[in-house]
């Protein structure tokens, strides 16, 4: 099967680095499915999943923030967070989506309401992922 090769990075760690038959990571505008010989992209990455498939299997991961560019070279997935979705500790996540619930349930500013619906959106993302091991 045709491979492309894929970088991932976050601020912390290269997380990925090697062939990929596909990918399919969560933009601001959906998901996006990218295969061998794609066109050249870029788009801002969402809150959602990234699931590389490489030598036949598939591997999934939680992802928020960042680019994805796709050139001639390959493809590149710079992400704020990534992680797989056994990294993931659920009770951790489950606690955050509740102090982000509790936070919006208090008369806040519009910017800490948006922060704190961004951190539900973070937690509730992992705890999905999580689910899908």
């Amino acid at each position: 099967m045709s491979t492309f090769h894929l970088k991932v990075v976050t601020s912390d760690r290269c997380f990925f680095d090697g062939e990929a038959e596909r990918i399919i990571v969560r933009t601001t505008e959906g998901d996006v499915g990218i295969l061998p010989k794609h066109i050249p992209y870029v788009a801002a990455l969402g809150i959602g999943g990234l699931t590389i498939f490489h030598e036949g299997t598939s591997r999934v991961a939680a992802v928020s923030g960042g680019f994805v560019q796709v050139s001639a070279e390959g493809t590149t997935v710079l992400a704020r967070t990534c992680e797989w979705a056994d990294e993931i500790d659920i009770n951790r996540a489950r606690e955050a989506a509740e102090r982000a619930k509790a936070l919006l349930h208090q008369q806040l500013s519009e910017h800490e309401h948006d922060v704190a619906d961004v951190k539900l959106k973070k937690a509730v993302n992992r705890i999905r992922i999580a689910g899908d091991k």
